[in-house]
C-alpha cells in the first residue's frame, strides 16, 4: 500500500491574514502522514509595489503583466517574505519545513507563455516537475513549502500559474504516493448551489453531477476553473481533491470533495 501524501494549496489572501495563517498552520501540522504546502499570491505584492513606486500593469482582461521589475518584486515577496514567514510558523508548530520555489533543486522547469495574443511578460507554464527530489525530501521527514516561482532552464525566473502549480506538482507524485489535494479557498466554503447562501455546499461532487449543474446554470462560471483543475487532477492519478474554506480547515469532512 502506498503512503498517503497530503498537498495543501493555499490562496494568497489566506496567507496574508496573520490570525488565519497561524490557525491554518496549526491544523496543517495535525494532518497525519507526509505533507507538502504550496502557497499562492495575494495582494501583498501590490502593496509593496505601491510603496516602491512600481506600477503593475494589467491586460484588458485584468491579468497582471509580469515585467522584469514586477518579477523581481514577486520573487522577493512570495519567494522570500511570505515563504519564510510560513516556514517560521511551521517550525514553531514542530514541522521540519523547508521553504522552496520551483527554481530550487530544479524542482519545476517551465516554458515562457507565448507573447501572442497578449504579452503577459515573465509567466511560465510547467514543462517538468522533478518529483524524485520531492520524494527524497518527504522521505527524510521534510515538509516542502513551495512558492510558485519557476524558471526556464536558461537563467530566467518566471512566475508560475498559481491556480495550476500545486496540481502540476501533484501529478508525478501520484506514482509514489496516494495523493490528496486540499485546496484552501479564500472565501467560499466549497462548491455552492446558491452563491448567495454560503451554507449551500455540495459535499460530494461527481463529474456527471458537475456537468448537469453547469448545464442548469446552478454552478457559476467563476467556479469552473477551480473545479476543472480538480477533475483534471483526478484524471492524472490524484485520489481526492477537497475544496474548503480556511475557517473550516480543522474539519476536513466539510467543504466539497471531488473524486
Amino acid at each position: 500500500m502506498r503512503k498517503k501524501l497530503t498537498i495543501v494549496n493555499v490562496d494568497g489572501i489566506v496567507v496574508e491574514d496573520p490570525e488565519n495563517l497561524r490557525k491554518l498552520i496549526r491544523d496543517f501540522a495535525a494532518i497525519k502522514g507526509l505533507k507538502l504546502f504550496v502557497h499562492g499570491e495575494g495582494t501583498m505584492a501590490s502593496m509593496v509595489a505601491e510603496k516602491m513606486g512600481i506600477t503593475i500593469r494589467q491586460t484588458a482582461s485584468g491579468r497582471d503583466i509580469i515585467d522584469d521589475r514586477v518579477m523581481d518584486l514577486v520573487t522577493m515577496v512570495y519567494g522570500g517574505l511570505v515563504n519564510k514567514r510560513l516556514v517560521a510558523i511551521m517550525q514553531w508548530r514542530g514541522l521540519n519545513a523547508a521553504g522552496l520555489t520551483g527554481v530550487d533543486l530544479n524542482l519545476v522547469l517551465s516554458n515562457k507563455v507565448p507573447i501572442k495574443p497578449v504579452n503577459v511578460g515573465r509567466v511560465g507554464t510547467v514543462r517538468r516537475v522533478d518529483s524524485s527530489m520531492l520524494v527524497k525530501l518527504l522521505e527524510e521527514g521534510v515538509v516542502p513549502v513551495i512558492a510558485p516561482i519557476t524558471h526556464d532552464g536558461k537563467g530566467n525566473l518566471l512566475n508560475g500559474d498559481v491556480k495550476m502549480f500545486a496540481y502540476e506538482i501533484a501529478r508525478p507524485l501520484t506514482i509514489a504516493y496516494d495523493v490528496t489535494i486540499i485546496n484552501v479557498l479564500g472565501e467560499e466554503n466549497g462548491v455552492l448551489t446558491n452563491e448567495n447562501n454560503p451554507d449551500s455546499v455540495i459535499p460530494m461532487l461527481r463529474r456527471s453531477q458537475y456537468k448537469a449543474l453547469r448545464e442548469q446554470g446552478i454552478i457559476k462560471p467563476d467556479a469552473y476553473p477551480t473545479i476543472d483543475n480538480a477533475f483534471s487532477a483526478i484524471d492524472h492519478g490524484v485520489s481526492e481533491v477537497v475544496l474548503i474554506n480556511a475557517a473550516g480547515f480543522s474539519d476536513l469532512t466539510s467543504g466539497t470533495h471531488i473524486r
